[in-house]
């Protein structure tokens, strides 16, 4: 590991008030981190949805073995696990509530919205991977957090 890459959570720099671009962050690391989000992505397309939960696996793997090398890449790889683990949870959970208290009238505007959540949502994330920016994904609830995160939450929780 590099003296850039162990310092790489010290080294975001705003851009923008709101995006954040790591320097250290080599090609390498963001074609893994871009291929985090498309790769789950082009499989849901080519699969017709069928394997869209791959985003969970996938970005367990890319987490555990690329990711171990660039926090940058472990920055993506948890940001997908995230998303694909909510994105999951609005499928399954999301659309059987919607259906019983709207007795499926609504789901006409929820699935079309999780479709569209999860189409742009990616493509954001991938275009910000190959720019070298950090990227959050909305609607997604935070099952695993990372160094940045973590001191981002005690700072918060001090002041």
């Amino acid at each position: 590991m590099t003296a850039m890459h162990a310092n790489a959570w010290d080294l975001h720099e705003p851009v923008d008030g709101k995006t954040y671009v790591d320097p250290g962050a080599t090609p390498e690391d963001r074609a893994w981190a871009l291929w985090t989000h498309l790769g789950p992505l082009l499989a849901a397309v080519v699969t017709s949805g069928t394997l869209a939960p791959l985003a969970i696996v996938w970005s367990l793997y890319v987490l555990h073995v690329p990711g171990k090398k660039s926090p940058f890449v472990a920055d993506h790889a948890r940001e997908m696990l995230n998303f694909g683990i909510s994105y999951l949870i609005y499928w399954t959970v999301g659309v059987v509530v919607v259906a019983i208290v709207s007795f499926g009238a609504a789901l006409v505007v929820y699935m079309p919205f999780l479709v569209i959540l999860g189409l742009i949502g990616t493509i954001m994330a991938a275009v910000a991977a190959g720019k070298g920016r950090y990227y959050r994904y909305p609607m997604s609830i935070r099952f695993v957090t990372g160094p940045s995160d973590k001191g981002r939450q005690s700072a918060s929780a001090g002041g």
